[in-house]
């Protein structure tokens, strides 16, 4: 798949369907890779129906994302690596099924792959992790709906401890916000917390990752959807964004960049707030609206032209 040097929008992915009621991401356990071309005459790897964070850092030789023999299953499995760049730039090792996007100001993830199954409950997989000082590695798992711009369900999983022997790790999904079929599932892991452009993360954080799958929820659809109604507008905003509740009730919302890194936390007073945009940068933003006990009541796409 030939690859821009500035930004990179690869193509559609699919997923293999197990059962009626979910589908499992496919080649989750990274048994399958593809040799790509570079644009300095270089060659890298990538898991087939993935795409990694090579696609941006080639340019430079720093390939932070390898196959590796050390496996929980089969003969594969996938090594994140952070690795330096640029002064305080940091490469961390990325992998995901949504499309990367490689530019000289800014970049990130957008989209992922068809995905148009019931929302699972819960994601499971193997992980080993060596963190440098106090990094941590996360997976991100997105539900995307109405062409991208409703995140329906959100989840953030973080891994802080070192753990140098496969081990399995499991997360509740959150139930999704709305009766909206998913569209595409976004999955990500990263090998340091934040996106390295300000050195957030830690040069030498080496995480690996392995037979990934998703598990059923037992509950019907009716029990599954937890729907509230908000408004957020606008949207796009440009310098502040309002939140309103037809309930009233109290709440907290947190503004994540592409990341999952928080960028803006409010409390909601009797269903009405306004957040001030003043620092955040031009581009597109993911929000969680929750209630004082931590539940999920939505989540969306908030989208920032400034």
């Amino acid at each position: 798949m030939k690859k821009s040097l500035l930004t990179i929008l690869c193509g559609a992915l699919t997923v293999t369907a197990t059962q009626a009621q979910i589908a499992q991401p496919t080649n989750a356990n990274f048994e399958n890779w593809e040799t790509l071309n570079g644009s300095i005459g270089n060659t890298y790897t990538e898991p087939v129906d993935w795409n990694t964070g090579n696609e941006c850092s080639e340019i430079i030789n720093q390939l932070a994302v390898t196959e590796s023999s050390d496996a929980y299953q089969g003969s594969s499995s996938a090594r994140l690596e952070t690795l330096t760049a640029f002064g305080l730039v940091k490469v961390n090792g990325i992998i995901t099924t949504a499309n990367m996007i490689c530019s000289a100001n800014s970049g990130g993830q957008e989209g992922g792959v068809g995905y148009t199954a019931m929302i699972p409950d819960s994601i499971v997989g193997y992980f080993k992790y060596s963190p440098a000082a106090n990094d941590s590695a996360y997976c991100q798992v997105m539900f995307l709906a109405n062409n991208d711009l409703d995140t329906i369900s959100f989840t953030r999983v973080d891994f802080t401890e070192n753990v140098g022997a496969w081990t399995r790790f499991s997360a509740p999904i959150s139930p999704a916000t709305s009766e909206q079929t998913p569209e595409k599932l976004s999955l990500f892991f990263s090998s340091s917390w934040g996106d390295g452009s300000q050195g957030e993360a830690e040069v030498g954080s080496v995480f690996f990752i392995d037979a990934v799958s998703f598990i059923e929820n037992p509950l019907g659809v009716a029990e599954y959807y937890n729907s509230v109604d908000w408004n957020v507008y606008p949207n796009p905003a440009t310098d502040i964004v309002n939140i309103k509740g037809v309930t009233g009730q109290n709440a907290t919302i947190e503004i994540l960049d592409v990341t999952g890194k928080q960028v803006k936390f409010e409390n909601i007073a009797n269903g009405n707030t306004a957040i001030n945009l003043d620092g955040l940068v031009e581009g597109i933003y993911l929000y969680q609206i929750k209630k004082l006990n931590g539940e999920i009541e939505r989540t969306g796409k908030l989208m920032v032209n400034l």
